[in-house]
């Protein structure tokens, strides 16, 4: 008597294939984002510190799945996206509407009935208990999804130690699980990284028990110049890839004021070419250059002394002390400029260095 006959409502037996079958049969994996390591049924986190674009890139990602634009200059595969915005909703849906806003969209042209439609769930829950609810409601909409994105994993998160191996590896399948609704979505985890992690250290918090359970690792990462870069580290199912750079713009809501009716505020991001991103690390670089030179000349001068003499002035000649403070922060993290006793700053011995080398 077969296995099968003696327990038919059971798992199936193993089945053994001819290897040649196997290899005939074989079909590549669908990557829903051409180049990235983003296949379909995947589960893909994307790694990085607070301010550093999760949200905001993530928030283009969606809008050009759902629409069918080119991400970053790379076709996609349209079809609807299911956010779950446990972590902050508000925060989430004002980087919505300033991506939105800034490719020049209408908010309804994220529900188009003859494209891809995107679809959002703010608040957390347990997945493992609303995985199906969440399944009959996609064959309600009559919707298949290409993506789904966890907006964090922290939020969704239902032990109590981020450091139980065992808790982590339950808490990724239970994400893997999402790629069971309807067409087999590719899910995207926004990740909080461990702590104190560098550029070169980007691993999502949950350690290598997390890590394991995951196909891939992507990373975003804002340097000094503002610039944020997608790249990968730790994991990769696939081939590597250049990093993908990005610039966050600040973006005026419209029709959206505060209770005193002033404007609020939020970011987008935008694709940049490395030519432009050059040319933005030169003009950092210029800034800086300017700024040492300016310190060097007057030593001990204010903030609003070293704008004025540095040129970093606003349309209407008012020095730019905001700008000046943000690159003498900058040049703090580079050892070239201290804080005196005083509370002026002033130049490092490094930093005389560079500023007298200076043409």
């Amino acid at each position: 008597m077969t296995l099968a006959a003696v327990s038919p409502l059971g798992p199936a037996p193993p089945e053994v294939v001819p290897g040649c079958l196997l290899l005939e049969s074989f079909k590549p994996i669908e990557s829903i984002i051409d180049g990235l390591p983003t296949g379909r049924g995947a589960l893909v986190a994307i790694t990085a510190p607070t301010g550093h674009g999760k949200t905001t890139v993530s928030a283009l990602m969606q809008v050009s799945l759902c629409l069918q634009r080119d991400f970053a200059g790379r076709e996609v595969t349209p079809g609807s996206v299911l956010v779950l915005a446990g972590e902050n909703p508000d925060d989430y849906t004002m980087h919505l509407k300033a991506t939105v806003q800034d490719l020049g969209l209408h908010p309804r042209d994220v529900n188009r009935i003859n494209s891809g439609q995107l679809l959002v769930v703010a608040g957390t829950f347990s997945i493992d208990y609303e995985l199906e609810h969440l399944a009959n409601r996609m064959r309600t909409l009559h919707t298949s999804l290409v993506a789904v994105f966890v907006d964090t994993s922290a939020a969704f998160y239902t032990a109590d130690d981020e450091n139980s191996n065992v808790d982590m590896r339950r808490h990724a399948s239970s994400l893997r699980e999402l790629t069971t609704l309807p067409g087999n979505p590719t899910v995207f985890v926004l990740c909080h990284p461990t702590k104190n992690a560098q550029r070169d250290t980007l691993l999502p918090r949950g350690g290598g028990a997390f890590l394991a359970e995951i196909d891939a690792n992507l990373t975003l990462w804002k340097d000094d110049t503002g610039i944020v870069s997608l790249h990968w580290f730790g994991k990769i199912r696939g081939s590597s890839f250049d990093p993908l750079r990005f610039e966050l713009a600040q973006v005026e809501l419209e029709g959206i004021k505060d209770a005193r009716g002033r404007p609020i505020y939020s970011v987008a991001a935008r694709h940049i070419a490395d030519e432009r991103a050059e040319q933005i690390e030169v003009k950092v670089l210029d800034d800086e250059n300017r700024l040492l030179l300016a310190m060097l000349r007057k030593p001990g001068a204010s903030i609003a002394e070293l704008a004025m003499a540095g040129g970093f002035t606003t349309g209407v000649g008012v020095p730019h002390k905001s700008k000046v403070s943000r690159l003498l922060n900058k040049l703090g993290n580079q050892a070239l400029v201290k804080k005196s006793r005083t509370g002026s700053w002033e130049l490092t011995r490094d930093g005389r260095k560079e500023a007298e080398n200076l043409p």
